[in-house]
């Protein structure tokens, strides 16, 4: 149940910092989302059921200020989570280096993702907004993943089994 909590108010948190700080770090209209590197950052360490669920509440937090369609982070946010499980469970999770790569290719997965889904309903994006907004992930994420791979490590965050 605290895991819960903890996850819950985490995103809440990192949701209200997108959209009420992370603008104002804004570089030529490119500013960072912080909810998505720590989606992904949870689904790398945890896996891909438990990053499942949290991309596609985190996913509906996205949708709230989404204009366009109901549903379409938390599609593609739980695509992106499932993939970052499965990245997780190949890897060497100490490290930073292969996490803070699938973090930049999975936020780029996930804005042409949705790029491609706007498209179908006759919204134009521009490419460079994604790859500018995945560099800019990827740069924070350096910073976010050791922090949220010590979180998955505390106690209270892991499932241990009683017999």
């Amino acid at each position: 149940m605290k895991k819960l909590l903890v996850l819950v108010l985490l995103s809440v948190l990192l949701f209200i910092l997108d959209n009420a700080l992370m603008p104002f770090f804004a570089v030529k209209s490119f500013y960072p989302g912080l909810l998505i590197i720590f989606v992904i950052c949870y689904s790398i360490v945890n896996g891909t059921w438990e990053g499942m669920w949290l991309g596609v509440f985190a996913g509906l937090l996205q949708d709230i200020y989404f204009s366009y369609g109901f549903g379409i982070n938390s599609f593609t946010n739980m695509i992106v989570c499932v993939i970052a499980g499965i990245v997780g469970n190949s890897i060497f999770r100490k490290r930073r280096l292969i996490p803070v790569i699938s973090c930049f290719l999975l936020v780029l997965f996930k804005g042409l993702l949705i790029m491609g889904i706007l498209y179908l309903c006759g919204v134009y994006v521009n490419i460079k907004n994604v790859f500018f907004t995945g560099i800019y992930d990827m740069i924070l994420c350096i910073f976010m993943y050791k922090p949220i791979y010590n979180l998955c490590n505390k106690d209270y965050m892991e499932a241990k089994w009683k017999f």
